[in-house]
Formats: C-alpha cells, structure tokens, sequence
C-alpha cells in the first residue's frame, strides 16, 4: 500500500511539473518550431527576452502593480485575521463570509463587475483600478495566511503582559506583531505572486499600461515564439527565487529571537 500511495504522489509531482520541464526544455532549443527532435542547445532566446524593450516595460508594470498590491492586500489582511481569529468581534462569521467571498466567486464574474462598477462611478481604468481589483481577490489569501500563524499564539502572553502593566497598544506592539511577522512575511510574498500572475482581472480593468502577464497572452494568440517559454523559465524561478529568499529571512528571524 505504501508503494502504491509513493507511485501515486509521484504521479501528481510529474503531472504537475512535467509541462513545466517542457517549456524549459523548449526554451534552450535552438528552433522557432517547438518540437521535437531538439536542433541544438542555445540561450539566444533569454537574450532575446532579456533585449526586448515592450516585455521590459510590461515587467516594470508588473512590479508597479504587485508591491502596491502586496503591501495593501498584508496590511488589510492582517487587520482582517486579527478580527476574525485573534480579537473579539461582534458579527465576525459574517465579516468572514463576506471578506471570503472573493475567493470562492469566479474571477470572470468579479472582473465584469468590477469593471461596470468603475464604468457606471466614472473611473476611468488605469494601474490604480488594477491594483484596486487585484486587492480585492488577493485579501483572503493574506487574510488566511496570517490567521493561520494568529490562531497559534498562546492568549496568556498578553495576559502575561497586562499584569506586568502593558497596555493593550503596548501588549500588541511588543508580543502580538512580533509574533505574527513570519505571517506577514509569507503574506507579502503569497500576495506578490498571485498579483504578479494575475491575467483575468487584469485584462478587463487595466488601460493601456498593460502587465506582463496581459502582454504574454496576448502574443500566444498570434504566435508561440520560443523567446516565450522563456520568459515563462524566468518568471517560475523568480517566483522560486522570492519565496527562498522569504523562508531564509524567516529562519534567520528565528534563530535570532530563539
């Protein structure tokens, strides 16, 4: 039995990474035709991606979009997942229903709704109504994440505190926040990625400052170009490289209050 479960959770492994396997295959082939037998071994098209000026400025879009994303989607995320999980509140089983909401509506719904809401109210779409848009779907993942390392915290430290004179700001400030920032950490990094790979929403409330993610699709309607995969390499281990970078901070983080 135990074989049989090892065989299985190998099986998904592949079949989740194995396309991914494929496109970096592809990316260092030297053919614009992706198929196979291989031509031969080349990196001209990560210099091709790396000297194209409209997917350099469709990156710089992204980054302009997912920081602002990431830093709103964790700040109101943390305040959420205090509310729901830490602190008392009146009502929170329905703030919680309603703040979840987004995660189990589908993105095309909120994208039409979204983008009719800023027609009917006047605003005219621009990086502003992204991010706005992407906050919104993003949240209850921020929101989750936090929960998740809130509901952890043993309540008697701020007891603790209170009987050696802390105030409730104080008690927060100096035993809740430090607590919680690994999960504020991951929040950003979760946030980050998902803002950075978002294409739904994008592409019905963004103007004509495009992401890279609206760009990228819109040459796969036309054409399948190598220098594509690519960038799809690029941005998978950037994505990889970020959450290493977020889970070494968090272990430094660790030792040094330990």
């Amino acid at each position: 039995m135990s074989r049989l479960s090892t065989l299985w959770v190998w099986a998904v492994f592949a079949f989740m990474y194995l396309p991914i396997a494929m496109i970096a295959l592809f990316s260092v082939n030297d053919s614009k035709i992706m198929s196979l037998p291989f031509s031969g071994f080349t990196l001209k098209w990560y210099a091709e991606v790396m000297g194209d000026g409209r997917l350099g400025g469709g990156f710089l879009t992204t980054l302009s979009v997912a920081f602002p994303v990431a830093i709103c989607a964790t700040l109101l995320g943390g305040l959420a997942a205090l509310a729901i999980s830490f602190y008392p509140m009146r009502g929170r089983g329905i703030f919680a229903v309603l703040l979840l909401a987004p995660f189990l509506i589908p993105k095309l719904i909120l994208a039409v709704a979204q983008l009719i809401m800023f027609n009917e109210t006047g605003v005219a779409r621009s990086l502003l109504t992204v991010i706005a848009a992407q906050t919104v779907i993003v949240l209850p993942f921020s929101t989750l994440v936090i929960a998740s390392v809130l509901i952890r915290i043993d309540r008697g430290l701020l007891e603790a505190a209170a009987d050696l004179g802390a105030s409730a700001l104080s008690a927060f400030r100096r035993v809740v926040l430090p607590l919680m920032a690994n999960g504020l950490m991951a929040s950003w990094v979760v946030a980050f990625v998902l803002s950075s790979a978002e294409y739904v929403l994008t592409a019905f409330v963004s103007g004509r400052a495009q992401p890279l993610s609206v760009l990228v699709a819109s040459d796969f309607r036309f054409a399948l170009s190598p220098s594509l995969n690519a960038l799809a390499v690029m941005i998978v281990f950037g994505n990889i490289a970020l959450v290493a970078l977020a889970e070494l901070i968090r272990r430094r983080a660790s030792k040094t209050g330990a």
